[in-house]
């Protein structure tokens, strides 16, 4: 015992000297596990097979496998273990002989461990004679830490069986692993960057150095003449002007690499100063954006130019900037959590300028809140207005915009008088629920003309505008309440002056689908 003892940590040592993190085409892998063995339920009822009874076995094994590029090992292991069997005349005890082959990668986590993760092929014998086997496909996935090997297993046999059906194992695995890596000294050296330097005496320089051996990097010790040199390549030039080296050495093998350094003679005096240039002074300051509109906690950022008494201008980075509002404030930058119209003021070189932010409420009742063709709101679309109007109590100082919108199914006038039925009916309804007829600085109805842009109309809107077959863009039909100012040039269409039960019931003419 005394032997097995110190063959076994002398083995250990072994296993440990090299790094698993850098495991290079070539590197053969020999092992040994223990391995415990969970079986699929549906064994035990198999007795003409004599398949394992007991739900769990344990056992122990071996594998080998050598990498055919860095980190990717082809491998394959065969354990053995003993678990009862069902039979017709009672239980026995029986092998249990399961056989791996397949691909793992190794994700490098150190210099020492890995995260393994692979798929493989897998044969399965059970019993003495007559003999059981199958096969199917499986996964494995675990970690290395130095020569300790920890994996989990999946192995899933498909194949039907008239008598248990198609079932899987489940497997934990632990054991000792031997990297036996091949070392490719072609890319051996050291290096260091920059090459060449020229300083003026006391002048700094900042030195690095990369140093591979046997494909794995190194750490380096510097060394320097003409001046001082510290641990992390930073060089100080001394006093004595020539030339020196800057040396960095690997280690381990004593490679090394050197760069060149200049030390200047010292320069002559300057000349004297020129006559002073005339005085420019800042005439004003120019705050800029000078309009924004964001959405309520997205920020917008400011700059400062000042403009020259010489007409030239530069950026003002040391200005102080204030906002109305209670913003967050970060820098430059102002976000608000409130809904409104805030302004920005910049105080500096004795001058100010200001700039506006207008953060508005932004609701929208879709066309699915009403029922098909009509004005008429859904118990659903009621709700939503509801709660719209929940939203705009919390906000009595803000003026609301009410704008109708229909999709381009339809005549042009059709699509105008619905647009205008169906503010109305949001309208009124917002009254119904307390919001007074003072609180809307507009209400009108736009028709088909100003759809949502398509690149603002997520992938998944326009995936449920097909799975229901929908002609139209169901986007597009919706009220807005917002209290953002109206785009210039936007334009409503003419509010119908028939009455609006006559204009819900006017035949709408139908357009060609347009061209995708």
């Amino acid at each position: 015992m005394r032997y097995k003892g110190r063959i076994l940590l002398a083995l250990v040592g072994v296993l440990g000297a090299g790094p698993v993190a850098a495991q290079s085409a070539g590197t053969i892998e020999l092992g040994i596990f223990a391995r415990g063995t969970k079986f699929g339920e549906s064994l035990k009822s198999d007795v003409i097979n004599h398949l394992p009874v007991k739900s769990y076995t344990y056992g122990g094994g071996a594998r080998a496998g050598i990498f055919l590029i860095r980190n990717l090992e082809a491998e394959a292991d065969a354990s053995w273990a003993r678990v009862q069997a069902a039979g017709a005349i009672g239980e026995a005890e029986v092998r249990y002989v399961p056989i791996h082959a397949g691909l793992a990668y190794n994700f490098p986590l150190g210099e020492h461990s890995a995260f393994i993760l692979g798929g493989r092929f897998v044969y399965n014998i059970y019993g003495h004679s007559p003999e059981f086997k199958d096969g199917g496909v499986g996964a494995v996935g675990g970690f290395r830490f130095g020569p300790l090997r920890l994996a989990a297993t999946f192995d899933e046999m498909p194949k039907k069986n008239s008598i248990h059906g198609a079932y899987h194992n489940l497997g934990a695995e632990v054991g000792l692993s031997l990297l036996l890596g091949n070392c490719n000294k072609s890319g051996d050296g050291v290096t260091v960057s920059p090459s060449s330097a020229t300083l003026d005496r006391g002048e700094t320089r900042d030195f690095s150095a990369t140093a591979v051996r046997c494909g794995k990097s190194r750490r380096v010790t510097w060394t320097a003449t003409g001046g001082a040199i510290d641990a992390s390549g930073k060089y100080t030039a001394g006093q004595t002007p020539g030339s020196y080296l800057v040396t960095a050495t690997e280690s381990g093998n004593g490679l090394t690499s050197t760069a060149a350094v200049t030390i200047k003679e010292p320069p002559p005096p300057p000349p004297p100063p020129p006559p002073p240039a005339p005085r420019v002074t800042i005439t004003r300051i120019d705050l800029t954006p000078k309009h924004s509109r964001v959405k309520m906690m997205e920020a917008v950022s400011f700059a400062v130019n000042g403009v020259n008494s010489d007409g030239t201008s530069r950026m003002i980075n040391d200005c102080s900037l204030t906002a109305t509002g209670n913003p967050t404030h970060n820098g430059n930058s102002f976000s608000w959590g409130r809904y409104g119209t805030y302004t920005v003021t910049a105080n500096c070189e004795g001058m100010s300028d200001q700039a506006t932010v207008e953060v508005p409420l932004e609701l929208v009742i879709f066309g699915t809140n009403f029922a098909f063709n009509s004005d008429k709101l859904t118990a659903a679309g009621r709700d939503s207005v509801r709660v719209a109007a929940d939203s705009l109590k919390k906000y009595p100082e803000i003026q609301i915009r009410l704008a109708g919108h229909a999709d381009f199914v339809g005549s042009d006038s059709y699509n105008c008088s619905l647009s205008w039925r169906r503010v109305h009916a949001v309208h009124h309804t917002l009254n119904a629920f307390g919001i007074d007829d003072s609180r809307f600085s507009a209400i009108e109805g736009f028709g088909e003309a100003y759809p949502m842009p398509d690149g603002q109309v997520p992938q998944a809107w326009k995936d449920l505008n097909l799975r229901m077959h929908d002609k139209g863009k169901w986007w597009d039909r919706r009220v807005d309440i917002t209290s953002a100012s109206k785009d210039a040039g936007m334009t409503a269409c003419t509010e119908p002056t028939m009455p609006m039960k006559a204009a819900a019931r006017k035949p709408m003419a139908k357009k060609p689908a347009p061209k995708k």
